[in-house]
């Protein structure tokens, strides 16, 4: 049986990452990186566009601050 697995960009910049001597716990840093500017740019681009309907809504946990541990087997 085969499996159809299609790696993504970042499989391929590891390789990149570790050929050019980055260290393997760096990898996440530029990894990432990418990602951080496509959110900032979603977000602001929510923000200035006044026809943009579609956007999360701001989420406040209103549950207790504090709740005492629970072993697993007493759980309900």
């Amino acid at each position: 049986m085969t499996r159809k697995l299609y790696p993504n960009v970042d499989f391929y910049s590891g390789l990149i990452y570790q050929a050019m001597g980055f260290p393997v716990e760096m990898f996440p840093v530029p990894l990432r990186h990418p990602a951080y500017r496509r959110w900032i740019a979603q977000w602001e681009e929510m923000l200035l566009d006044p026809e943009q309907k579609i956007a999360r809504p701001r989420q406040i946990y209103t549950g207790p601050l504090q709740r005492d541990y629970v072993a697993r087997e007493k759980r309900a």
